[in-house]
């Protein structure tokens, strides 16, 4: 019982290392970002087709309880449960490691699998935040 209890201290002493940013960036490029993934953005500008002017941290985080947006404090929550899991997978039983098995076999089976938006605001023309959501990469 004292195993379990230390590593259940270990583990919320691992999340509260934890810091989260808010960040922003600004730039300009020869295309048209909207609708493309991240990835894609930062490849075409690593291609010479755009360049960031600004990077910036607006807050920090020292836990997740003081993300103030909902969306993306479930996100991180979800990934740190994720992250948990695996590391303790071995130790989970049987009959629900064979559960998750089967879940994430289905999910790599999907056709058009499906990724979970999170809330992305977006400067207008009018320089005002509109918010939207986005897929994950």
């Amino acid at each position: 019982m004292s195993d379990t209890l230390g590593a259940t201290t270990k583990s919320n002493t691992e999340e509260r290392k934890e810091k989260y940013y808010s960040f922003q960036i600004k730039g300009w490029t020869s295309f048209d970002p909207m609708g493309q993934t991240l990835a894609k953005i930062a490849e075409n500008i690593e291609q010479g087709e755009g360049f960031l002017t600004l990077v910036e941290t607006v807050k920090t985080e020292d836990n997740l309880s003081g993300i103030g947006d909902e969306d993306v404090r479930e996100c991180f929550t979800n990934i740190v449960a994720a992250k948990r899991l695996v590391k303790i997978a071995h130790e989970l039983p049987k009959n629900l490691r064979d559960q998750l098995r089967s879940a994430l076999k289905a999910e790599e089976e999907e056709v058009t699998p499906k990724k979970p938006g999170a809330s992305v605001a977006t400067l207008g023309a009018n320089g005002e935040a509109t918010s939207r959501t986005k897929q994950w990469p």
